[in-house]
């Protein structure tokens, strides 16, 4: 398959590590300093017993045309993704699929506004990656890759299905299934859970489980998420989303939240995509969410400092 991935960064490039050797890949980024070192040095990927694997892969300038992919995984920030499906449009063609594995909620929408929702696959990762220094990152956790229709139908079934076939090929572990929005909010409460705190507090996401104030802090915030998450739509048990919140403090202990990766290099969170979704939908529903509000004011207040630094 001609795959493109568009955003360059530690999942990205980790995915593009398991691609490269089956498919045709391009990595996408605006970051002209990434490109030329990945076109010129490949990729590292440090492996979790701290082994390297050097990866030789393309790169391109977002923007610049190819022609009709396949595929596109969608690897941006959510809060770039309607900026990057736009300077991008060149890379759709009739059959192109669309895929979004970010964190967050609501970049389905954005895709949708240049593609057909029967192109487009939501999904959630389970693998975690951080960026080290230039093309080089740390492959801290593994897990399943979760795809499911944005649109349920025939049409998008069989994209899903294409699509597993090619990931499973390349050695990831796929599971595929249709009602993805519970699977949606389950990766949507452990964000919210993990990442702000990691952030704010410049910790390892396996202190979160381990210091015992945080950990209380972190229940009151999944619980409101599920509390939230059943105005929605998806009932989720409130016992069963904690522990999943632990199992991914214990399992990627040694790793960084990706939202604390943006703090080191000073740039803006994605923070309004995954806390702040919470917050928004709990004032729609009439709902509460006073510690997924904080840690959204308290982010961006983080954010307001980048200058004074």
């Amino acid at each position: 398959m001609n795959i493109a991935i568009l955003g360059a960064g530690a999942m990205g490039s980790l995915y593009a590590s398991y691609l490269v050797p089956f498919h045709s890949v391009t990595l996408i980024d605006s970051f002209t300093p990434l490109i030329e070192h990945i076109n010129t040095k490949g990729l590292v990927k440090v492996n979790h017993d701290h082994t390297e694997t050097s990866i030789k892969a393309k790169a391109v300038l977002s923007g610049t045309r190819l022609v009709y992919q396949d595929l596109v995984i969608v690897f941006v920030k959510g809060i770039h993704t309607y900026e990057a499906m736009k300077n991008n449009q060149s890379l759709f063609g009739p059959d192109t699929i669309v895929m979004t594995l970010q964190n967050g909620a609501g970049n389905n929408r954005d895709i949708a506004q240049f593609v057909p929702r029967e192109r487009i696959i939501v999904g959630t990762s389970s693998h975690n990656s951080v960026s080290l220094e230039l093309g080089k990152f740390y492959h801290s956790g593994c897990g399943p890759t979760n795809i499911g229709p944005d649109l349920p139908c025939e049409e998008s079934l069989q994209g899903v299905n294409k699509v597993a076939q090619a990931l499973k090929e390349s050695g990831l572990t796929v599971n595929i299934i249709e009602n993805i929005q519970y699977v949606l909010w389950q990766k949507l409460v452990i964000n919210c859970g993990i990442n702000a705190l990691s952030t704010l507090m410049q910790c390892r996401i396996g202190e979160i489980y381990t210091n015992p104030w945080l950990w209380d802090l972190c229940r009151k915030i999944v619980y409101e998420c599920v509390l939230i998450a059943e105005a929605d739509g998806t009932y989720l048990d409130r016992k069963e989303a904690l522990i999943a919140v632990q199992k991914v403090c214990e399992n990627d202990a040694d790793g960084y939240a990706s939202m604390y990766q943006d703090r080191q290099k000073q740039r803006l969170t994605e923070i309004d995509r995954i806390n702040g979704v919470v917050a928004s939908l709990g004032g729609s529903y009439g709902i509460l969410a006073p510690c997924n509000s904080m840690l959204v004011t308290q982010i961006h207040a983080m954010e307001q400092m980048y200058s004074n630094s």
